[in-house]
């Protein structure tokens, strides 16, 4: 009786991609991690770490232009936004219905920066100091006024005789012209001699006894005045009983000027002045209406100083890349004498930031841009010694292909790092676990990911919630708070996102492969409303849609007829390739979205494929 054999099925190899991680640019797409993707745009990791869509945004109001700068600020226990839009000051409460308030007008519209001390904020624009406090008189309501207008007048000579000796007491203040000296008449003397030449002859005050005179004459080189009949000696012997109050040359342009701040041991630190890059200056302890003239750094040669770090008892102070000198020193506050100083040392040389916009500190590390990439400041383990190390190796080839580096800007939003450049967003993850690179010559990098259309000139969170400024005047927050699918928009525009897996030979770049139509699939998160597309491609083609397929969970908030699916299964949902890919070496797969409204994440990918003859 003849006998047949029934041929054997062939052998089924099987690749499962899973335990995402985010985007890997720093080498060919072949040869990336299989938990990291050569292609994910507009994605975020979820709860878990999963990659997902990220919200979309919106448009809120629409001010004048360009947006300058966002800034959060508490007064009176109610949260506000100090927003800078053109030529003018706005601060909105964040209240459904409220509009953004304009409280100042008339402002220089440039890149802004500011800060808050003891309930008031500070607004730098590189041509005027502005303080926002309340209005107590008015209401529980903003109030905006130039600083060198309120600026504190210091006292600057006590216990002075009629001819000049006496003992110096506060220093002037750089904000303001006017400085005060206190004399302790002796009975006889007319002629009073200042500390400074009167530069303004309307502007003299004299209190004798807490009673102001007027019977008064400037000498015509003003050094001095002369009073018509010799004040008269105080009543208890050697206290000062004359004041003389007076302006003298204007010094507030180099206050006014400066463009970077940072708030250390109760002071304000200023720097960024374009005619003096490498000097900071400091302010009186709590009051940044102070600013004495002797209260000045010049930190390292002429590099200019870009932004301010705290890391630990320590102000780090960055400046620009330089061969020439270090690029980190580190201020630090001490006693000499019962004084208190801020001694300056060198810290670090190599690395300098590149942007004044895009310091923050994600966690409790403060990061800043360089040329080379997003770096962190940290202390050695070893040595205890201060080091910047890379933190963005995965997209630092992205970073360095990208103009405009000087104008990115930088917040800390939901344990991300998110810098906005151009109409690109590259996101650092603090809440994803950590890899290790020897060639970022660092203790650790952080997972990446990198969002699209996102047109922001400015960036800035509070709380929760994130909002941008655009170059056209729009202020714009991503919709976090909107609870329906709507949240997955644009301002109106659909998101599209991918991930992308490896170009992956499966182990061997000479033998072919077949992917069955069977048992190959992707896991995708629920959604009320989803879609998933995949692509493949080959080392044949530029790739080629496979499979579409709609993924909604039944609600009515949600319901559309052309798409009706009764499913009320909030498990994750399965989708299987359905359809065979012959005969390739590499294959990669890209799982995408692009509807409007749909929310997208994606699980896992599972291959399945049979092993076929070698390259000839």
């Amino acid at each position: 009786m003849a006998q047949f054999k029934v041929p054997s099925q062939p052998k089924m190899y099987q690749t499962r991609y899973a335990r995402f991680r985010g985007v890997d640019f720093s080498t060919d797409p072949a040869l990336v991690d299989p938990s990291r993707s050569p292609f994910a745009p507009n994605l975020v990791s979820d709860a878990g770490g999963m990659p997902e869509k990220r919200p979309g945004w919106r448009t809120l109001f629409r001010l004048n232009q360009p947006i300058n700068g966002i800034f959060e600020w508490e007064m009176a226990g109610e949260p506000y936004l100090v927003i800078h839009g053109g030529d003018t000051i706005y601060t909105w409460k964040q209240v459904e219905g409220e509009s953004p308030r304009i409280i100042w007008q008339g402002l220089s519209s440039a890149r802004s920066r500011g800060f808050a001390m003891d309930g008031a904020f500070y607004l730098l624009t590189g041509k005027e100091l502005m303080r926002l406090r309340e209005n107590k008189e008015e209401g529980p309501l903003p109030w905006c006024e130039r600083v060198k207008e309120h600026a504190y007048v210091p006292l600057t000579s006590i216990g002075r005789s009629p001819q000049g000796a006496g003992t110096d007491y506060e220093a002037c203040n750089m904000l303001t012209k006017r400085r005060r000296n206190s004399f302790c008449c002796d009975g006889s003397a007319r002629d009073y001699y200042l500390d400074g030449v009167i530069s303004d002859l309307d502007t003299i005050t004299c209190t004798l006894d807490g009673e102001k005179i007027t019977q008064f004459m400037v000498d015509e080189n003003r050094k001095f005045i002369r009073f018509d009949t010799a004040p008269p000696k105080p009543q208890v012997a050697g206290r000062d009983n004359l004041e003389i109050a007076f302006d003298v040359t204007d010094q507030a342009s180099i206050i006014e000027e400066c463009t970077i701040c940072s708030v250390f041991a109760g002071c304000a630190f200023l720097s960024g002045n374009p005619g003096k890059r490498s000097f900071d200056y400091r302010s009186g302890y709590g009051d940044p209406t102070y600013f004495p003239d002797l209260g000045y750094t010049r930190v390292g040669s002429d590099t200019p100083i870009m932004g301010y770090c705290a890391i630990g008892s320590y102000q780090a102070i960055v400046k620009a890349p330089s061969q020439q000198e270090a690029t980190v020193y580190l201020r630090q506050e001490s006693l000499l004498e019962g004084k208190t100083i801020y001694p300056v040392r060198q810290g670090v040389s190599g690395v300098g930031a590149v942007s004044p916009y895009a310091f923050a500190t994600l966690l409790d590390e403060p990061l800043f841009l360089s040329p080379q990439g997003v770096f962190g400041l940290c202390t050695s383990s070893v040595s205890e010694e201060k080091a910047v190390q890379n933190r963005s190796y995965f997209i630092d080839s992205a970073l360095k292909g990208e103009n405009g580096l000087e104008n990115a800007s930088a917040a800390v939003w939901r344990g991300l790092y998110v810098l906005a450049l151009g109409d690109k967003c590259y996101l650092l993850d603090g809440g994803q676990e950590k890899s290790w690179r020897s060639q970022s010559m660092g203790d650790y990098v952080y997972e990446c990911y990198h969002w699209e259309n996102i047109p922001a000139r400015c960036i800035a969170a509070r709380g929760e919630d994130l909002f941008f400024g655009t170059e056209d005047g729009r202020l714009c927050r991503f919709s976090t708070d909107v609870p329906g699918m709507e949240r997955y928009s644009d301002d109106g525009a659909a998101i599209p996102c991918a991930w992308s897996t490896k170009a992956d030979d499966d182990g061997s770049f000479t033998q072919y492969k077949t992917m069955m139509r069977r048992g190959s699939g992707i896991m995708i998160k629920p959604y009320l409303r989803s879609s998933v597309k995949v692509n493949i491609r080959t080392e044949k083609d530029l790739g080629r849609d496979l499979s579409y397929s709609t993924m909604d969970i039944w609600s009515w908030d949600e319901l559309d007829f052309s798409r009706m699916d009764f499913t009320e299964n909030d498990a994750p949902r399965v989708v299987p390739f359905g359809s065979r890919v012959g005969r390739y070496l590499t294959l990669q797969i890209t799982v995408k979205n692009d509807g409007l409204n749909e929310g997208f994440g994606v699980y896992g990918i599972v291959k399945r494929f049979t092993k076929e003859g070698n390259v000839k």
